[in-house]
């Protein structure tokens, strides 16, 4: 089975390029705004640093998790989704190996700790699923009725560049 990389198909995209968030304020400044508003409540992210990369504005976050898994868990916790998700479904082949950096999470204590390694695709496999932290952090949200984010503690793959996505799949998921 061929594995890809996902990222939610944005409300408001302008053009057929996805921007990191730290090139879209120079691009786009008043979708930047918008952007970066949702990012309010929890600003220390945008602080982490991703080596030889930057900072986490200046990557692409994409999901190598199938998001038919994502929303299978989201509804094994408890969760009704009565929502669509549409997501663009990424050919890792298409990117730039050398801007790819895979980031997993380790986990003691309440929070998970954030690991780098190169990008290879033989690697994806591996990583296209969620650790048990991250279901059971779903339950957790269920049980306080909280909306959980959505890949708390699963691995990314950072993209540090643009996107074209003229020629991507879009696929839904509700």
């Amino acid at each position: 089975m061929k594995n890809y990389l996902y990222h939610f198909v944005p409300n408001n995209l302008q053009g057929s390029v996805l921007y990191p968030l730290n090139v879209l304020k120079r691009v786009f400044p008043d979708l930047y705004k918008y952007h970066d508003d949702k990012y309010d409540w929890r600003r220390e992210v945008q602080e982490q640093v991703i080596p030889g990369y930057g900072k986490w504005g200046d990557v692409i976050h994409l999901s190598p998790i199938d998001p038919n898994i994502t929303m299978t868990e989201l509804k094994k916790a408890g969760f009704t989704r009565n929502d669509k998700w549409n997501l663009y479904r990424i050919d890792p082949a298409s990117l730039d190996a050398s801007n790819l950096i895979i980031m997993t999470k380790s986990f003691q204590g309440d929070e998970p700790k954030s690991h780098f390694e190169k990008f290879e695709t033989n690697k994806l496999a591996k990583i296209s699923r969620f650790p048990q932290w991250t279901l059971n952090y779903y339950k957790e949200c269920k049980k306080k009725n909280i909306n959980p984010l959505l890949y708390a503690g699963a691995p990314h793959v950072l993209y540090a560049g643009n996107i074209d996505i003229s020629k991507v799949d879009i696929i839904s998921v509700s």
